[in-house]
């Protein structure tokens, strides 16, 4: 609240505490240490203790209403008895309206729908700073406050309303402590003086600084280095729009600006009128007691009431009635004027009555349009008011909402007076308050109105909260030797086949082809066996558009998949943008970026895989080269998982050995990766494990013996249950190594896991030397589910140590059947060659999404590590050493 006092202190008050004297320390000292036992005694006070003073204290505020509104009007000399008697009941009434039924003692909130609850802690003592315009009610306020939220304060009321606010203080005081409030809750200083101001701001048991005072005052607490609550000035613009009730809206402007004689900063200060409604408004303010200043009028009013040389309002003009003003100023009004009309013509320095004046004295400005009104209650806002308070009228909705949206004030209030409107509760539901938050505006920490919940310091208890997880496959797979005949349900007038030249040759095509309802038009679109490019994602786009397709049969390994599911997802939403759909994202649920829902055209995607490893027939994940950026692009979404799965051993009985070992390898990283993973759950694990079960029982047959059509069967399945787990659990470490190495030195992707696993699951299971945040999982648990695995495969063991040993010497000997070599090295990578390589192995590791489910944080110094010992080989005896060693 800025008052005559506030006019000096636009410029910085310098506040020295050095001039006190030891006695006057002392006096000080005494005053906070009261305040703290207060404080301290308050903590144990329950809600029921602080509501039963709360509600006596209002109770006397109400009764001495009167009384102390006298006393401040013959103190400061400011204002209106009458109005102060309102403010005073406000501050009362209206506040305890507020506050009676909110929670400020123990639990104040419970959330249970996110196991979170928020608990109140007291501030402990306040030192509060009052004003001269609004003292009393101030006081009264403040008092309401604290005792709410069990906080003690120390007052330092402006000297020229000290006696007025001394009597609120003890009037306060004497009935919180009737009603069992600790003694010293409330003390106020005895002729405050800056210095007194000054120390108390920095005393080290001083917990919060409640400034409501002039700027100088508020930027001394502000700068103090106390968490404060401070106010800031205002100089409310206000837009009188052509649609407004005009009546109203004058009798409104004419409530608030002569309210208190003006001394309210949320008051009106420059009325913005309307061209078409400027000459019948002025006529109305008029007839309703309000004096039209001339030109010449005009100029002698602004020369009186703002100093010339600050630009800002003059000491003398503060809460004075208009007429005493026009005739301090030699203007000749009626007897019965209530507020001076003063027209301008424009905002700033050369037009001095555009600056907040705290007493009814009302510039006026006439608008030609719309963008002219908002321009000028823009810049009247800037000069002096930023983030207080401004007032439209107005019945058209769309103005209403572009002046909200140009003006920086905390309060605009609509059809509604500023003064009276802004302290809320009356005319709106504001929280009522007496200390207006002006935000970084006006240099404040809040545009609130300063509540109750301002004086508190909320605790928030946070439990455990384990988000939900899901597990999602496709709705139908089919599996098993001639699953492929299931194709003959689906109904297509227009079928593309997405596949690439050997599967074509080799007759996979033709079987399928068998199986498509003979009225469908079938086209198939032959693509390179290999990472798909974007060129060869475009030209089968283009093939679904031209033909027409309602049905995409993607029959092929991970590649051809996942060629399929971008080229669906293009035809689908032609303006997706894949590389800004490529977006790195830690948590599927909570990624910046969301795919497309809306489709242009609809395709069911069917999924064949012809190799027994990537899964991609059931997942939700598509890999694409973009040469023009010289990276690999990964999608990750539910959206990109095919409609159907067919999972049928016959494309896979003439696969080659190699290509059935990298495959297999690939589903059994998948597996214990998925096992393992952060986001494990039952669902996953049950899936992982019966798919690690079956790649050692099936592997090592269907590799030495190809034509085997139980183990081909077994093992395709497999693949597909691993894809399960590790599409709904996503895989671990393993992978990003293997994908670095293997993109850089060009190996297979099954032959780079290979290389990687038996360390990795080593590196899993020991100690970590930084553990992975998880809300999934309680304590480090990846050693004991390997442990489970070795059960499963019954592996032996009597601890979990032995069971995790002898689980990397299986995997080990499978990858030795498997004839894998042990090394990197023994692929003919020089040391040399691979030494220069790791620093970007690591570097490309670390940006991999995979290892960020790893049940490990993988430091950056250990994933070097781990590529160091791929090199040097596995061998069952190294593997274990290597366990044994990150186990001590």
């Amino acid at each position: 609240m800025i008052a005559s006092e506030a006019v000096k202190e636009r410029v910085q008050i310098p506040l020295n505490p050095e001039s006190l004297s030891a006695e006057r320390i002392g006096y000080l000292d005494g005053l906070v240490h009261q305040a703290r036992t207060a404080a301290a005694v308050f903590t144990q006070f329950n809600q029921e203790d602080v509501d039963r003073i709360v509600k006596a204290m209002v109770l006397a505020g109400l009764e001495q209403a009167q009384h102390l509104a006298r006393l401040a009007v013959e103190e400061t000399k400011l204002g209106v008895m009458e109005d102060k008697v309102i403010k005073n009941m406000v501050a009362s009434e209206f506040v305890y309206n507020y506050v009676k039924d909110k929670r400020t003692v123990g639990i104040i909130r419970n959330l249970p729908e996110r196991n979170l609850v928020e608990m109140a802690e007291p501030i402990g003592v306040l030192f509060s700073l009052t004003p001269i315009t609004n003292p009393t009610s101030t006081v009264l306020f403040k008092c309401i406050m604290a005792i709410k939220t069990r906080n003690a304060v120390v007052f330092s009321p402006h000297p020229k309303a000290w006696h007025c606010c001394a009597e609120a203080v003890r009037i306060m005081y004497e009935t919180a402590l009737k009603h069992g409030a600790p003694e010293g809750v409330f003390t106020c200083l005895e002729s405050p003086t800056l210095p007194d101001n000054a120390y108390l701001m920095k005393h080290k048991d001083v917990g919060l600084i409640d400034a409501t005072g002039g700027p100088g005052m508020v930027k001394a607490a502000y700068s103090s280095g106390k968490p404060a609550l401070g106010v800031g000035p205002g100089n409310t613009p206000v837009y009188l729009e052509k649609t407004a009730d005009l009546n109203t809206a004058v009798v409104d402007i004419i409530i608030s600006k002569t309210f208190d004689n003006g001394t309210i900063c949320a008051s009106e200060q420059t009325v913005v009128i309307d061209d078409e409604i400027y000459d019948e408004v002025l006529k109305k303010f008029a007839d309703l007691g309000a004096h039209i200043c001339s030109g010449k009028e005009t100029k002698l009013l602004e020369r009186a009431v703002i100093d010339p040389q600050t630009g800002f309002m003059q000491p003398m003009a503060v809460g004075q009635k208009a007429t005493d003003i026009a005739r301090f100023v030699g203007l000749s009004v009626k007897s019965s004027t209530k507020l001076l009309i003063a027209p301008i013509q424009g905002v700033g320095r050369e037009h001095p009555l555009s600056v907040e004046k705290l007493f009814p004295v009302l510039a006026v400005y006439r608008a030609k349009s719309v963008g002219e009104a908002l321009r000028v209650c823009v810049d009247v806002n800037h000069a002096g008011g930023l983030g207080h308070t401004a007032v439209i009228f107005s019945r058209n909705e769309d103005v209403i909402r572009k002046f909200g949206n140009v003006i920086n004030a905390g309060r605009i209030i609509v059809n509604s007076p500023g003064s009276v409107g802004a302290l809320g509760s009356v005319y709106n539901d504001l929280a009522p308050t007496f200390s207006f938050g002006c935000g970084t505006g006006g240099g404040n920490s809040t545009t609130d109105n300063v509540n109750v919940f301002h004086y508190l310091n909320v605790k928030r208890v946070a439990r455990r909260t384990q988000n939900h997880m899901w597990f999602r496959v496709p709705n139908q797979i089919y599996f098993n030797m001639n699953a492929v005949e299931n194709l003959r349900q689906f109904p297509s007038l227009s079928t593309i086949i997405v596949t690439n030249p050997s599967l074509e040759r080799i007759g996979h095509v033709d079987i399928v082809r068998r199986h498509i309802c003979p009225k469908t038009h079938v086209h198939v679109q032959v693509i390179p066996d290999a990472e798909p490019e974007v060129k060869v994602i475009l030209q089968g786009v283009e093939a679904l558009n031209f033909y027409k397709a309602d049905q995409i049969i993607a029959l092929g390994g991970g590649s051809v998949i996942d060629a399929a599911k971008i080229m669906k997802l293009k035809y689908e939403s032609p303006e997706a943008d894949l590389e800004y759909l490529a977006a790195p994202f830690l948590d599927l649920r909570k990624r910046v970026i969301q795919y497309p829902t809306e489709k242009t055209n609809r395709a069911r995607l069917i999924a064949i895989s012809t190799t027994s490893g990537t899964g991609s027939e059931i997942t939700p994940f598509a890999v694409l080269i973009d040469k023009d950026l010289g990276r690999k692009v990964t999608l990750a979404d539910y959206s990109l998982t095919p409609d159907v799965a067919i999972v049928d051993p016959q494309f896979v009985m003439s696969m080659p050995k190699s290509l059935t070992a990298d495959t297999g390898v690939d589903c059994l990283t998948h597996a214990l990766e998925a096992g393992v993973s952060t986001f494990a759950s039952a669902y996953t694990d049950s899936n992982a494990m019966q798919a690690i079960r079956l790649v050692f029982k099936y592997l090592p047959i269907a590799y030495k013996h190809p034509n085997d059509e139980e183990a081909r069967c077994m093992m395709h399945n497999a693949a597909c249950i691993a894809a399960m787990a590790f599409s709904n659990a996503s895989v671990g470490l393993n992978h990003a190594l293997a994908h670095a190495f293997g993109a850089r030195f060009g190996v297979a992707h099954g032959r780079a896991n290979a290389l990687m696993l038996p360390h990795v699951i080593a590196y899993n299971a020991s100690v970590p030397t930084k553990f992975m945040p998880s809300p999934y999982t309680k304590g480090y648990v990846a050693h004991k589910k390997y442990a489970t695995v070795a059960d499963l495969l019954g592996l032996g063991g009597h601890s979990v140590d032995e069971k995790v040993k002898n689980l990397i010497a299986a995997t080990a000997q499978l990858l030795d059947e498997l004839e894998f070599p042990q090394s990197i090295a023994e692929l003919g990578i020089s040391k040399k060659e691979f030494e220069q390589a790791v620093p970007d192995l690591v570097k490309i590791a670390v940006d991999d999404p995979s290892w960020r489910s790893n049940p490990r944080m993988p430091l950056m110094s250990e994933m070097a590590e781990l590529f160091w010992k791929a090199y040097e080989g596995r061998g069952t005896a190294k593997a274990a050493d290597s366990l044994q060693e990150q186990t001590k």
